[in-house]
């Protein structure tokens, strides 16, 4: 029965860049700097203070995520602040080129409100895609589209993360909305796993070791990422219609 209903809600869902728009980089600038090298992707995360006095308490999230033969989600963070004007570096990584495989590197930054108020990111393997450079489309904001971004830290969250990813996909939604699958440590035994977009979570739970329990709040996780964002477009279709 929860085939039947994805295969439905794919049909019924046109997910449109209006819809799903949110205003970043306006005050605070996300930015992928990037060095392509023979071997090596060299890789800068930067923020930057597009106001001259007001102080900003941020946090940021630097994902790489490789798809194709070799599968992998790297995350790191923390938080950090700017004063006007002000940029800083956050993060360096070095990045192993593959014709075999597409990289995406996704920078997301956060208010001290779990906000995102830039965001910014960079694909090798289809230039197309790239929004870093002088290849940037011409509105300032960016589109992803379906990321689910893994911060899971065992083997309960990776697993409830696979089964997610593998239902969400099954959607095959087009949205700027990023996805996070966080984990956090609740006892020596279990793990606090929750879905969030953006400042909003949408599912949270207590893991358990059984793969039936897994599977079934994976589902209902991606049922109420759809309709969170389903509601969102109606609620975007209302506001531009009247």
């Amino acid at each position: 029965m929860m085939k039947r209903f994805f295969n439905v809600i794919f049909i019924l869902l046109l997910c449109s860049n209006l819809a799903f728009s949110q205003i970043t980089n306006t005050k605070i600038k996300a930015k992928i700097e990037v060095d392509e090298g023979v071997d090596l992707i060299a890789i800068t995360a930067v923020a930057e203070n597009l106001t001259e006095s007001t102080f900003q308490s941020l946090s940021y999230k630097l994902s790489v995520i490789r798809t194709g033969s070799n599968e992998s989600n790297n995350v790191q963070g923390g938080k950090f602040s700017l004063l006007g004007d002000q940029r800083v570096s956050l993060s360096k990584t070095q990045i192993n080129n593959s014709e075999n495989s597409k990289l995406i590197v996704l920078l997301l930054i956060y208010d001290e409100n779990n906000v995102l108020v830039g965001k910014d990111r960079y694909v090798y393997g289809d230039k197309t895609e790239n929004t870093t450079g002088n290849k940037q489309k011409k509105n300032d904001g960016v589109e992803i589209t379906g990321i689910v971004s893994d911060e899971t830290k065992t083997k309960f969250g990776k697993d409830f993360y696979d089964f997610f990813y593998t239902e969400f996909s099954k959607l095959k939604l087009n949205s700027p909305k990023v996805i996070s699958v966080e984990e956090e440590i609740a006892n020596t035994r279990t793990t606090r796993i929750r879905v969030r977009i953006d400042s909003e979570v949408l599912n949270e739970f207590i893991s358990r070791p059984e793969e039936e329990y897994t599977k079934a709040m994976a589902e209902e996780s991606v049922v109420k990422v759809f309709n969170y964002l389903k509601k969102i477009e109606k609620e975007s279709k209302y506001i531009t219609q009247y």
